[in-house]
């Protein structure tokens, strides 16, 4: 989901989070559930110099403030990516922290439509500080397939108590098993996701 009239961050909270902040490689290295999975996906992004030509043809390089935990699974999807596109241009450069539990005031500023903070939350700015746009989650095509595969996972699965619950509302095994299943479907579309992804991060950094 791309924000656009979200409140903005001052200039000193930047520049305290960009000091506070980690790369993406110390991310990976800190990472304490889903490690193996970070690296997987960065291994399997593979934009190409014409999908990055928007961001090489920039005078000067945007910087993105991340807020993020590796137990996430959006976090683990997508946030590989950024990564990569930070190792194969130096004009994205990453500045990564923790939403919990010290910049939570950083994740108020830009709430979801639901009216809640959400993760990874992704804030681009110019060289100047001058904030870009904001970018929550995952692309709006990728929400759109997450629906019917929850679907799916119940209808194939109907010994398994907790259907319409919130995930976070599951018992252990059914929460365990979804998860599992979501990871499966999502890994079949890396590909659409890379896309979508550059398309959004595109339009912010062009505006």
């Amino acid at each position: 989901m791309t924000l656009s009239n979200a409140a903005s961050l001052s200039q000193e909270r930047r520049e305290r989070a960009f000091q506070e902040a980690v790369s993406f490689n110390t991310f990976v290295e800190q990472a304490q559930v889903n490690q193996q999975t970070l690296v997987s996906n960065f291994e399997a992004y593979a934009p190409n110099d014409q999908q990055l030509d928007f961001l090489n043809d920039r005078q000067e390089p945007v910087d993105v403030l991340v807020l993020a935990h590796d137990w996430c699974g959006d976090v683990v999807a997508n946030l590989p990516l950024f990564g990569r596109i930070a190792e194969r241009t130096d004009k994205l450069r990453l500045h990564i922290l923790n939403r919990d539990p010290d910049n939570g005031d950083i994740a108020d500023l830009y709430k979801h439509a639901d009216g809640r903070n959400h993760i990874p939350t992704y804030i681009f700015f110019d060289g100047s500080g001058q904030e870009l746009g904001v970018f929550i989650e995952r692309p709006a095509e990728i929400s759109a397939l997450l629906g019917g595969w929850v679907d799916a996972f119940w209808t194939e699965h109907p010994e398994l108590e907790g259907r319409g619950k919130p995930i976070s509302a599951l018992e252990e095994t059914p929460r365990r098993e979804l998860l599992h299943f979501l990871k499966q479907r999502r890994a079949e579309v890396i590909g659409q996701e890379q896309d979508a992804i550059l398309r959004e991060i595109q339009s912010i950094v062009s505006r």
